[in-house]
């Protein structure tokens, strides 16, 4: 295979780096680009990163020297300068959920201004004021949306966002744990969390447990990347929904048409980004104040 490989320049395979293989976002996300590129005959080479930037760079080397096809990136957020390999070996490149540093291909990804946007205007429009947003890294393009969208919501309600309840975790569940427990210590006048991922939903629901708070009766609680436990839950979480199905559409229709006209040498414009609707679940998370 590795033979034929070499003699053709075609490998058939596809390097795909996620952030973090355990975030059940991530997870869906994998198994539909798996499920659509195996159609057309790609098998994918599935990279953790783990949000490590440091790992991301060798996952890049490693794939670059497996030949692969094409790359599906949920960039760390860092500069990579191998990135400009792949380019320089005509590889294709498409970005998932993420815009990196630089745009060395076309980027496939909701818009998080609108849908922080949709959270947060759904707590004002319940009467809360006091709105804490949960994020990563501000280096995220996701990140920086989403603070963007809860600010906008704010300025149309003409209100101002209190910036002391934008709120910055580190990555692991532990550190978002630890953030929770001290916004509700320092903020007792607190009535609504946006929790803008997984992990810091995990986190956000352990520390209102240990406090002894429940929702929506003393806090109300809307979270992203919604998961069938979050339905099956009491209370039920109101949380904003990404269209996964359509992100795999979207990357793998980007990834098969630069494919396509690398095998016809076609020069042509780059690809356009993409930007999809998410969707704001209400349930039984907020209440009224």
């Amino acid at each position: 295979a590795i033979a034929r490989s070499l003699t053709m320049n075609v490998t058939r395979s596809i390097g795909v780096l996620v952030a973090d293989i355990t975030n059940p976002f991530f997870a869906a996300l994998v198994r539909g680009l798996e499920n659509r590129l195996e159609t057309y005959g790609y098998q994918l080479i599935v990279c953790n990163t783990d949000e490590q930037p440091e790992r991301e760079a060798r996952y890049l080397d490693l794939l670059l020297a497996r030949r692969v096809d094409g790359m599906i990136i949920a960039s760390t957020g860092a500069e990579q300068p191998l990135l400009h390999d792949f380019v320089a070996h005509n590889i294709p490149l498409v970005f998932i959920d993420r815009k990196p540093p630089e745009l060395l291909g076309p980027v496939i990804s909701v818009d998080n201004v609108a849908a922080s946007y949709a959270a947060t205007d759904h707590l004002l429009r319940l009467g809360h004021r006091h709105i804490a947003i949960l994020v990563r890294s501000p280096m995220l393009s996701t990140v920086t949306g989403r603070i963007e969208g809860y600010r906008q919501a704010f300025r149309e309600h003409h209100l101002t966002a209190n910036e002391s309840l934008i709120c910055v975790s580190a990555y692991a569940r532990e550190a978002a744990h630890e953030v929770a427990q001290r916004l509700l210590a320092t903020h007792p006048w607190l009535t609504a969390i946006i929790a803008t991922n997984h992990t810091l939903t995990l986190g956000v629901l352990e520390a209102l447990q240990e406090q002894y708070l429940r929702y929506p009766d003393d806090i109300s609680l809307v979270v992203f990347d919604d998961s069938p436990w979050h339905s099956l839950i009491t209370p039920a979480l109101t949380a904003i929904r990404q269209p996964i199905a359509a992100l795999c559409d979207a990357t793998v229709n980007a990834l098969r048409t630069a494919l396509e006209r690398k095998s016809a040498r076609a020069e042509t414009q780059p690809l356009p980004d993409v930007f999809l609707q998410a969707q704001l679940i209400s349930r039984a998370s907020c209440r009224k104040v």
